[in-house]
C-alpha cells in the first residue's frame, strides 16, 4: 500500500509587470535540494535552469516562464522561498563605522533578513519610447531571467552595453521598424556603440533604472555597537 501524498497549500501570486494573479505552491525538499545543490556549482546556466525548472514545477497555472520580465522571476522565487522555507534569511554585513582612531570598524557578521518585507521597487517618469532624433528612436524592451542572468557574468566593461542590446525591442525611423529579431545580437551591438554619449545615455539611463528588488535590514554591529540601516538588493541572498 503506498504512502499517502500529503496535498501543499497554494497561495495567490500577483505577476508585477501584468497584475495578473497565479496560483502557486511551495517548493518541496527535493526542489530545495535541487536549488542547494545550483548555487554550490556557481555555474550561472545551472542556476538558471534550476530556478525556471522549480517555478514552472511550483505555478498552478499556465505561464511561460521566458517571456516574463527578469525582476517578475525574482520577486516569485522570493515569495516562494518564504513561503517554501521561511522568512528569515541569513545576511552578512561587514561594518564600515569610522572609529576614534579613524580606521573602519570592518568587522562581519550575519543578521537575519526578513524576505517577506521585501519590495518591488519602481522608478517614475521612465519610458520605453527613447527619442533618439527628431523621427528616429529605440523601443525597449525588459530582458527576460535566463539573458539577464547570463549578462551578469560578464565583465564590467561589457556589461551595460550587452543588457542595453538585450533590452531593445525595435528601432524605428522614417522607413519604418526594426525589430530586434531580424538583426543579429553583433549588429545590435554595432547600434548601440555607433551612438552618440548623449544617445548612448538615454539607452543606460533605462537600464539603469529598471525595477529591482530591495529589502531593509537594521541590526546593530557586535564589535562597536554601530546601528546599521541598509537595503540589500544581492538575488542570490535568498537562496541561502
Amino acid at each position: 500500500m503506498p504512502l499517502p501524498k500529503i496535498d501543499l497549500p497554494v497561495y495567490d501570486f500577483t505577476i508585477p509587470s501584468s497584475g495578473k494573479v497565479i496560483r502557486v505552491r511551495p517548493f518541496t525538499v527535493k526542489e530545495e535540494k535541487l536549488l542547494l545543490m545550483a548555487i554550490e556549482s556557481k555555474v550561472a546556466s545551472e542556476i538558471i535552469a534550476t530556478v525556471k525548472q522549480v517555478i514552472n514545477n511550483c505555478v498552478q497555472d499556465e505561464i511561460d516562464v521566458d517571456k516574463l520580465p527578469f525582476f517578475d522571476i525574482d520577486y516569485l522565487f522570493i515569495f516562494l522561498r518564504a513561503k517554501s522555507v521561511g522568512d528569515q534569511v541569513a545576511v552578512s554585513l561587514t561594518c564600515n563605522n569610522v572609529l576614534e582612531n579613524g580606521e573602519e570598524c570592518g568587522h562581519s557578521f550575519e543578521v537575519e533578513a526578513d524576505v517577506s518585507n521585501v519590495e518591488l521597487i519602481r522608478h517614475d517618469g521612465v519610458s520605453d519610447d527613447i527619442k533618439l532624433g527628431p523621427a528616429s528612436g529605440v523601443k525597449m524592451r525588459y530582458p527576460n531571467y535566463g539573458i539577464m542572468r547570463k549578462l551578469e557574468e560578464l565583465p564590467e566593461i561589457d556589461k551595460k552595453t550587452h543588457i542595453i542590446v538585450s533590452s531593445i525591442d525595435y528601432v524605428y525611423d522614417k522607413t519604418g521598424m526594426h525589430s530586434y529579431k531580424d538583426y543579429t545580437t553583433d549588429e545590435l551591438k554595432d547600434f548601440v556603440e555607433g551612438l552618440t554619449e548623449e544617445n548612448y545615455k538615454k539607452l543606460e539611463r533605462y537600464v539603469d533604472l529598471f525595477p529591482s528588488i530591495s529589502g531593509k535590514i537594521e541590526s546593530d554591529c557586535p564589535k562597536c555597537g554601530f546601528h546599521h540601516n541598509v537595503r540589500y538588493t544581492e538575488f542570490y541572498d535568498f537562496f541561502i
